[in-house]
């Protein structure tokens, strides 16, 4: 993926708060989570993926205060399965193709939650969400890239002050849907 501008400031920035917590005590946390992602994309009349497939997400965040968090992620959503063909009430001569993507993606949100109780905490995020995918199979492979706006939901339970398990719904809209369990280790 070509470094874009969004990479650039992210990784920037997660550097430099990360280099601000060298004390004992830090706010900083990795994280990584695995899940199942649902694709919808139209790429024009005759192009579509449309398929459901595993994702995994790498990242680091950092805790301002105990309700609010930023955080940068990679995400990999495998390979996606798409065909080109002709809409019902459209003629042309197209014979279906399958086709496949390859997504990629790297995401900066803001985490802004709020405790159920000791150990369980709800939270909700917003961000933005720069792609890259790689399609195979369709008329002639090519490349698209883009910014989107990022949006979900999670829960979050505590095992100690270091692990913490979470579950959470991420809608980008770009049209995937990705529900996810990972695990964060906070410094």
């Amino acid at each position: 993926m070509p470094v874009n501008r969004l990479s650039l400031v992210s990784g920037l920035l997660l550097t430099a708060l990360f280099a601000s917590t060298a004390t004992a005590q830090s706010n900083a946390y990795v994280f990584g989570a695995i899940g199942n992602t649902n694709t919808d994309v139209a790429l024009g009349v005759l192009n579509r993926v449309d398929d459901d497939n595993s994702s995994y997400k790498l990242g680091a965040g950092y805790a301002f205060t105990p309700n609010v968090s930023l955080e940068f992620a990679y995400q990999d959503f495998d390979r996606h399965n798409g065909q080109t063909d002709c809409p019902p009430d459209f003629a042309c001569l197209v014979i279906p193709v399958a086709a496949r993507a390859d997504l990629t993606a790297f995401s900066l949100a803001v985490l802004g939650s709020v405790p159920l109780s000791d150990q369980f905490s709800a939270y909700g995020k917003l961000g933005v969400f720069s792609w890259d995918v790689k399609f195979e199979g369709f008329s002639s492979p090519f490349d698209d890239s883009g910014e989107d706006l990022l949006y979900g939901v999670g829960l979050k339970w505590s095992i100690d002050d270091s692990w913490k398990v979470f579950a959470e719904y991420e809608r980008v809209e770009l049209d995937l849907d990705t529900a996810q369990l990972g695990v964060s280790f906070h410094f």
